[in-house]
Parts: structure tokens; C-alpha cells; sequence
């Protein structure tokens, strides 16, 4: 599992683009290797559509299982946590409405 940090992004994530670039990385990162962990360090905040845009893309994309089983994150805060689980429930219920 390679780790990829983004610190550099402290101490909010809060920006669209930035959101994609950070997907785009973690992608890039799966599709040459089992596993990805990120590193939440200095991260305080995320928008919660940017929870969704990471997170919940991936989420509804590997399905639960893989998603498990291949990410691990790594020194998030509990605030940050819950940012994403909502993240994730909101990409749930988005892609609810398409299925």
C-alpha cells in the first residue's frame, strides 16, 4: 500500500478542484497497486461535497467491500470522520435516484 498525504491541502479541504485532483490521485494510485492510505494529517476540515467527490465516488464505485478493504485513512480527526461517512451517505442516496 503506497500512502499518499495531503497535508499540502491543510488545513481545509474545501475546493472542487482540489477535491478532483485528490481523486484523480488516489485512482492513479489503486490502479497500480492493491491498497492506498491516506493520510489526513493537519487536515481540520473538508466541505462535505468534497467528502463526496473523494469518498463517496469511491465508495459507490468499489463498493463496500473493496472500499474497505483497499483504503485506509490514516490520522483524521473524528471531526473529519464524520465529514466523510457523510460523504459517503450522501453519494448513497445520490446514486440511489439512478440505479
Amino acid at each position: 500500500m503506497r500512502t499518499i498525504e495531503l497535508k499540502k491541502y491543510a488545513p481545509i479541504i474545501s475546493d472542487k478542484e482540489i477535491g478532483a485532483e485528490i481523486l484523480g490521485e488516489i485512482k492513479t494510485v489503486l490502479n497500480s497497486d492493491n491498497g492506498v492510505i491516506i493520510d489526513m494529517q493537519d487536515i481540520r476540515s473538508m466541505a462535505t461535497f468534497c467528502a463526496k467527490q473523494i469518498f463517496g465516488a469511491l465508495y459507490v464505485e468499489m463498493g463496500s467491500e473493496d472500499f474497505f478493504n483497499k483504503i485506509r485513512i490514516k490520522s483524521a480527526t473524528d471531526d473529519v470522520k464524520y465529514i466523510i461517512n457523510l460523504g459517503i451517505e450522501k453519494a448513497l442516496e445520490d446514486n440511489s435516484f439512478h440505479l
